[in-house]
C-alpha cells in the first residue's frame, strides 16, 4: 500500500498474537457451541453445561430470551426456561452470536467501515446461508449460519491487532476501490481469508467451518466434499454487499461467478429473491428491537 509501512508480523506471528490477546477470551465457548452445532447425539444437558460455566453469557441470554424480539408474555427465569421457549437449535444460535459479537465492540469508525457494520453484515451473511440450506436444501443450516457469522473474522483480528496499518488501508479503499483481499496482501502479505482459517485451524473448528471461513472468496480452492457449503457463503456474502450490507469500500466479483455457483447449486434467481427478502425483513426486525448487538 502506497505511503504505509509494511508491517513486519507474519501469518504465523498474528495467530500467535491473537491466543494472548483478549480475542482468545471466547474460545472455549465458541469451539464448544461449535462441537454440538456439528453433534447430532448433543442435548440439552450438554448445551446448559456449557452456559453455566459462563454466568455472564447466561446473563445475556436470559436477556434476550425476555426480548421483546421473542415476543415472550412471561418472564424467563433460568435456562431450562430458555431453552423450552426459544427452542435448541435457535438457543445454541444464540449462545454463538452472543459469544463471538463480543469481538465486534469499541473501535472507530473510518470511511464508513466499523466493526458496527462489519458485525451487521456478518449477522447478515449468517441469516440468508442458513435460510438457503433450509428453505432450498431442507436442513437445519447450522453450519451455514456459524460460517456465515465467522467467515470474516480474520478482518476482525486485523483490525484489532493491526489496527493503524488496517485503518489506513481503509482510508485507501475509498479512493482507489479494490478487492479486500488485494488490499491486504499488497500490505500484510496475506489475507483475512487465510487468518480466518489459520484461527479456525488453531480453535479446532470443524472442516467443513474452516474452509467455509478460508475460502468464501475462493470456493474452488475448498476441499471437494465442502465446496458446494463454500459456494452458499459466497453467495450469501455478494448478496448482502449488494443490499447494502457492507463494511468496506470494495467492488465485488464478476456477477458471472455469482451466477455460476448458483447453477452449481440448483438455486433458482426467483428463490433467492424471495430468500433475501425475508432475510432483510428479519434483519429489520433485529434492528428495531435493538437486538443487533450484545
Amino acid at each position: 500500500m502506497d505511503g504505509a509501512k509494511k508491517p513486519d508480523v507474519s501469518l504465523a506471528g498474528l495467530l500467535e498474537l491473537v491466543e494472548a490477546s483478549t480475542l482468545a477470551s471466547i474460545k472455549g465457548t465458541v469451539s464448544g457451541i461449535l462441537s454440538l452445532i456439528s453433534d447430532p447425539a448433543a442435548s440439552s444437558f450438554d448445551l446448559i453445561q456449557l452456559i453455566e460455566v459462563d454466568p455472564p453469557l447466561a446473563a445475556k441470554i436470559l436477556r434476550v430470551a425476555n426480548s421483546a424480539y421473542y415476543a415472550t408474555s412471561k418472564t424467563i427465569s433460568d435456562i431450562h426456561q430458555a431453552l423450552i421457549w426459544v427452542g435448541f437449535d435457535t438457543l445454541k444460535e444464540i449462545i454463538l452470536t452472543q459469544k463471538v459479537s463480543e469481538l465486534y465492540r469499541g473501535g472507530t469508525p473510518v470511511c464508513g467501515y466499523s466493526r458496527l457494520q462489519l458485525w451487521r453484515h456478518s449477522l447478515a451473511v449468517a441469516l440468508l446461508a442458513k435460510t438457503i440450506y433450509r428453505r432450498e436444501f431442507g436442513e437445519k443450516g447450522n453450519n451455514a449460519y456459524a460460517a456465515g457469522l465467522m467467515h470474516d473474522i480474520g478482518v476482525i483480528v486485523e483490525d484489532q491487532l493491526l489496527h493503524q496499518e488496517f485503518m489506513q488501508l481503509v482510508q485507501t479503499m475509498e479512493d482507489t476501490p479494490r478487492a479486500l483481499s488485494d488490499g491486504e496482501t499488497a500490505l500484510f502479505g496475506y489475507h483475512h481469508g487465510l487468518v480466518g482459517r489459520g484461527l479456525a485451524e488453531n480453535w479446532n473448528f470443524p472442516a467443513e467451518l474452516t474452509d467455509g471461513i478460508g475460502f468464501h472468496h475462493n470456493p474452488e480452492g475448498a476441499r471437494e466434499e465442502h465446496r458446494m457449503f463454500v459456494k452458499t457463503i459466497f453467495i450469501a456474502d455478494y448478496l448482502m454487499f449488494e443490499q447494502g450490507y457492507g463494511y468496506v469500500a470494495m467492488p465485488l466479483p464478476d456477477r458471472e461467478i455469482l451466477q455460476q455457483y448458483v447453477r452449481d447449486l440448483g438455486l433458482q434467481w426467483y428463490a433467492l429473491r424471495a430468500i433475501v427478502e425475508l432475510v432483510r425483513e428479519e434483519l429489520g426486525k433485529i434492528e428495531q428491537k435493538g437486538y443487533l448487538i450484545a
